[in-house]
């Protein structure tokens, strides 16, 4: 659904991973996540899981809330304490704080977990410039991770052990590493570091700028683009 990153190229869109188990559970919302999810034929989700509250992460969110209340549902939303109050704040900024009524919050710490129906969502720290998490949703003996925005972490290699897939952002390409790190991002070869350490099956670039990003020959990996899926 949505790739990119907050100054990548418009088609990509922002941060949305739809992960379908049980559950329909989508990874952050970037501006514009319900008119992806309507362009792509997918319902709302069951529950959303912010990684941290950057806009380009929690800004379609009051969209899905809207939707919500629309048709008489709710989203469950999976945060820690301090984007839950990001969100609300982000409410009461565009004068819809009554969007609350139609969110069941879930507050978790960084390196807490929850269990949805038979699927498991679990969190780790990231390093980022602002408190941030990864997150690992595992169902029926599959897995998927997502870094979320992150420098190189060794918790997010711990949380993605035995994944199928891992979901990394590559804000930098080969020599920008440092300028990456410097903001609590990563560079291709960091994600490519980050599977190979964490002995996942795939990996799946997300987040990259206005360049494509340059992988090294010999890693398996899922090329993505709106609206596509990936069955485990």
């Amino acid at each position: 659904m949505g790739l990119g990153g907050w100054i990548s190229s418009p088609w990509l869109g922002y941060p949305a991973i739809y992960v379908e188990t049980d559950r329909r559970i989508l990874l952050d919302a970037g501006e514009g996540t319900y008119a992806r999810l309507a362009q792509c034929g997918l319902a709302l989700p069951d529950v959303l899981v912010l990684t941290h509250a950057h806009g380009d992460h929690i800004l379609g969110a009051p969209t899905l809330l809207l939707m919500a209340r629309r048709g008489g549902g709710r989203v469950k939303v999976v945060a820690t304490a301090s984007v839950l109050s990001s969100l609300r704040r982000i409410l009461e900024a565009v004068d819809m704080p009554h969007l609350q009524q139609n969110m069941d919050p879930v507050e978790v710490p960084p390196d807490g977990e929850v269990e949805e129906g038979g699927t498991r969502i679990a969190l780790a720290p990231a390093r980022h410039s602002v408190e941030a998490v990864h997150v690992r949703v595992e169902h029926g003996g599959r897995c998927v991770a997502y870094s979320g925005d992150t420098a190189p972490s060794d918790s997010l290699v711990e949380l993605a052990k035995g994944c199928d897939l891992l979901i990394h952002e590559v804000s930098g390409n080969p020599g920008q590493e440092e300028a990456a790190h410097a903001v609590g991002h990563s560079a291709t070869g960091d994600a490519v570091e980050m599977a190979r350490r964490a002995g996942v099956r795939a990996l799946m670039p997300v987040h990259y700028y206005l360049n494509a990003p340059l992988i090294p020959p010999g890693v398996d990996i899922y090329v993505p683009y709106p609206c596509a899926s990936v069955e485990l």
